[in-house]
């Protein structure tokens, strides 16, 4: 959130690092962590360099299982492969997707995106406990009703984060996967989705590069935290997006009239030809 991160204890990290360069982290800290006024504008084959060692395997294992419970019940399989029993995507071996699969639109907040694949990354950091968990209810609920919407050809996948990124599914050597829009992964997701809970600090851009990784047609990005990326890292993601063909719609919540005018979070969109909307968290409904 916008308060900046909260010091942590040491604890165990494992690192996945794609062929590009990027590490993305899973942190055990000790405990399993999970945790309108409206502005539009016009519209990598990864290779896994995770530790060798057969205890650290076995840590990163642990880790994940006290990460995703409801996602392993749900597939029916160890819960830091929650593809056993759902139908699993290409996970970003193809971008720009299938081009047999007739598209198809979804909304998030009243942002429409059209594609086959779709990414979304939402912001699970303290701060989206703010206002009786409004901000988080409200969320997960258009998070939910999007993925629903979705057919059983397409494809999808949902990153939270706070300090670190936590894909559905959990990630071994391979990386996150993309996961088909089947009724079975769709009611895995939504269990997924209803155990996140709020707490920790902000790092956007792990959580983005992971995503882009994965080649969405359509990325929805939200977040409450207005915390600034670099220019270098803000470039970064506009190249990535680019090579990837994806769109990126963005949703900031935050308290009172927009005084700002989104900054760097609605460069995001503009330069992807996306939209952006901003969410006064004060006047949303409890839920």
């Amino acid at each position: 959130g916008t308060g900046g991160e909260p010091n942590r204890p040491v604890g165990v990290a494992m690192v996945y690092e794609t062929a590009g360069g990027e590490a993305y982290y899973l942190e055990d800290s000790g405990a399993a962590q999970l945790g309108a006024s409206e502005s539009t504008t016009p519209n990598e084959s990864e290779s896994s360099n995770l530790p060798t060692a057969a205890g650290q395997t076995a840590r990163l294992d642990s880790l994940l299982e006290g990460l995703l419970p409801q996602v392993g019940a749900a597939a029916g399989g160890d819960p830091a492969d929650a593809a056993g029993g759902l139908g699993l995507g290409d996970g970003g071996a193809t971008l720009g997707g299938d081009r047999s699969i007739a598209k198809v639109k979804t909304s998030v907040f009243g942002i429409e995106g059209e594609g086959t694949r779709f990414l979304y990354v939402f912001d699970r950091s303290e701060s989206m406990a703010g206002y009786q968990a409004a901000p988080l209810k409200a969320a997960k609920a258009e998070l939910i009703k999007s993925i629903e919407s979705l057919g059983p050809a397409h494809q999808f996948q949902i990153v939270f984060y706070n300090d670190s990124p936590l894909p559905f599914g959990g990630m071994k050597s391979g990386g996150p996967q993309m996961f088909k829009g089947e009724p079975a992964s769709k009611l895995a997701a939504t269990r997924f989705v209803r155990d996140i809970s709020a707490d920790g600090g902000t790092r956007h851009i792990d959580a983005l590069r992971m995503a882009l990784a994965m080649g969405p047609d359509v990325l929805f990005f939200l977040t409450d935290a207005d915390s600034f990326p670099s220019s270098r890292e803000l470039e970064d993601l506009h190249a990535r997006a680019a090579r990837a063909g994806t769109t990126l719609h963005t949703i900031q919540f935050g308290s009172g009239p927009n005084q700002h005018g989104g900054g760097w979070i609605r460069q995001l969109a503009e330069t992807t030809l996306g939209k952006y909307r901003y969410i006064d968290v004060t006047q949303l409904k409890q839920r």
